[in-house]
């Protein structure tokens, strides 16, 4: 019996997490949830998302409970005073609320850089662009260089590729985020500038192989330009 309810609660934990990767648009957050939570995540994925994008009718105690959950999420990210991105552009969690204290603090670097993750987050990546720069005219180098190179990968989301090339070809010279190697490499080969796509995918290799990364992100950047560098053909 025992051993029924384990795989019916693994079954489920599974399911709940095949319909995140599929559906889920705040995808990060909640597979992080279900990975490290486990069964209980699950649980609070299913009720708060899985039923609610199927308009699924909750029972009056159940939607108590989900309003609840809702308040407390809101009051737990108007804490959030930072907002960290790796090395790579990874994009983390803000709270809307930090769009609500631009308007009274224009030159506050912090609260513009939360609301461009915020807008990178929902995909609104004119409004990221335009917060990012700003950023930039303040300070060229916030955050280590970061928000120079999340402005370079949103202007090639936004497929303007020339300013994108521009820009990254200028970052690349102060710093040496692997990620701004490989999407000047994209775009040079987009314009059909081979040679130099490759030059930049073998550069970049070769630093990782010679940096100080710890073991796993080396081997991810490296197969990721490798395997971008075996689809450019001389």
């Amino acid at each position: 019996m025992i051993k029924i309810v384990g795989l019916l609660m693994t079954g489920f934990w599974l399911f709940m997490l095949y319909d995140c990767i599929r559906n889920e648009p705040k995808q990060r957050l909640w597979l992080w949830i279900l990975i490290l939570v486990n069964f209980p995540g699950a649980i609070a994925y299913f009720f708060t998302r899985w039923i609610s994008r199927r308009n699924i009718p909750l029972p009056n105690y159940l939607s108590y409970w989900k309003s609840n959950q809702k308040l407390w999420t809101a009051a737990q990210a108007r804490s959030i005073s930072k907002v960290n991105i790796g090395d790579f552009g990874r994009f983390y969690q803000a709270e809307t609320t930090s769009k609500q204290d631009l308007k009274n603090t224009d030159d506050n670097l912090q609260t513009l850089w939360n609301a461009a993750v915020i807008d990178i987050e929902n995909q609104e990546l004119a409004s990221a662009q335009q917060y990012l720069q700003t950023i930039l005219k303040i300070d060229p180098d916030y955050q280590y260089g970061d928000a120079s190179l999340i402005y370079g990968e949103t202007l090639f989301a936004l497929q303007e590729f020339a300013a994108a090339k521009q820009h990254l070809e200028n970052h690349i010279q102060h710093w040496s985020h692997p990620q701004a190697y490989i999407t000047l490499a994209k775009i040079l080969y987009r314009q059909g500038d081979v040679e130099t796509a490759r030059n930049y995918l073998e550069t970049i290799i070769v630093k990782v192989k010679e940096s100080s990364y710890y073991h796993y992100k080396r081997k991810q950047v490296i197969s990721k330009a490798e395997k971008l560098l075996k689809t450019i053909k001389r």
